[in-house]
């Protein structure tokens, strides 16, 4: 141990010398630092600040013209008239005029040496021959009327209304005589004939009405009016089998649950003629149809009565009660009726 210390204590003493020398050392050397010098260079110094001062000089200038408001342009006042930009819409016009156009304008804007300075010229020539191209130099049209004749047709419904006014107003001689000119001038003007034949029928004129309906039902088969009217007179004339003819034939075009009056004519002349079985299929459809229509329950039960079905011609009968709107002569009929079949083995309900 003691060797140990000894050793350490050594080494303390070196160390010690070893910090003097160095401080001795460090007092004695002198320390100098020198700076950098370098020349100052003059040229490139002066060529940055003529840069700068040259961006600074385009900027100024670059605001003022966008911050400066357009200064209207001032012209001298010609015989031409500088034109407004606007879009116009330009037409064909062949170039000999174009190139004439453009020529004369720009002669007269060049000659004034203001104007020519303060514009544009081509843009302004190019302006007036727009415009001039929108001048129509064609000479005007002239619109010719031509009047063309009015064909029988067209007459006839003329005449047709005619007719109809002056039968609304009570001239009833007057009126007729339109409604005959209708038909004269155009053979198949439907309402002309179904207004003549009404007037023919109510004035007990049958075969005035005959003759415009057996025609009518020839031009227009397919309108079932002709066939209706023209089966009632018939009828009148006492002639049910025509009849019966006529209306099978217009049948066709005769829906029966859009026109069941149609049929129940058709039924009611089947029994003119004693065919109780067609009336009474006919009758048991319309009732089907409209249940709420006594006379043809009343038309039912007289047929079934022929056909010797009375029990179910009592019930035909008590049906067209119910319903309550029989007229006061076929109310008493079938009051009777009722009662005769009741007793007779059939009562009343």
């Amino acid at each position: 141990m003691s060797l140990i210390n000894q050793m350490l204590k050594d080494l303390e003493k070196r160390r010690s010398r070893d910090l003097e020398t160095s401080d001795t050392l460090s007092q004695n050397i002198t320390w100098e630092t020198r700076p950098n010098q370098k020349t100052f260079n003059w040229l490139t110094f002066s060529i940055i600040f003529t840069l700068a001062a040259l961006l600074g000089v385009i900027a100024y200038l670059l605001w003022e013209r966008t911050t400066q408001p357009e200064q209207p342009v001032v012209t001298k006042k010609s015989n031409v008239t500088p034109l407004k930009k606007q879009t116009v819409k330009k037409v064909a016009v062949s170039q000999e005029v174009e190139a004439k156009v453009k020529k004369q304008v720009k002669a007269e804007i060049i000659s004034d040496e203001n104007y020519a300075n303060a514009i544009d010229v081509d843009e302004v020539v190019e302006e007036d021959v727009i415009a001039a191209e929108d001048i129509d130099n064609s000479p005007p049209i002239k619109l010719q009327k031509t009047r063309h004749p009015l064909n029988s047709k067209q007459l006839a419904e003329i005449a047709y209304k005619k007719g109809y006014q002056l039968l609304q107003q009570g001239q009833m001689r007057k009126g007729k005589e339109y409604l005959r000119e209708a038909l004269s001038l155009y053979i198949p003007h439907i309402k002309a004939r179904e207004m003549l034949a009404g007037i023919y029928i109510k004035s007990g004129h049958f075969i005035s009405a005959a003759e415009l309906l057996s025609e009518g039902v020839k031009i227009a088969p397919e309108y079932p009016l002709f066939a209706k009217l023209y089966a009632r007179v018939l009828l009148e004339q006492n002639n049910p089998g025509l009849a019966i003819q006529i209306l099978n034939r217009g049948s066709v075009s005769a829906v029966m649950n859009v026109e069941p009056d149609y049929y129940a004519l058709l039924a009611a002349t089947y029994q003119r003629v004693n065919d109780h079985q067609k009336a009474t299929e006919l009758y048991l459809k319309l009732v089907k149809i409209r249940p709420t229509t006594g006379v043809w329950w009343l038309g039912l039960g007289i047929s079934l009565e022929k056909l010797g079905k009375n029990k179910e011609a009592l019930e035909a009968y008590q049906r067209a009660q119910d319903t309550g709107n029989l007229k006061a002569g076929l109310i008493k009929f079938t009051n009777n009726k009722v009662s005769a079949l009741s007793e007779i083995g059939f009562p009343a309900r």
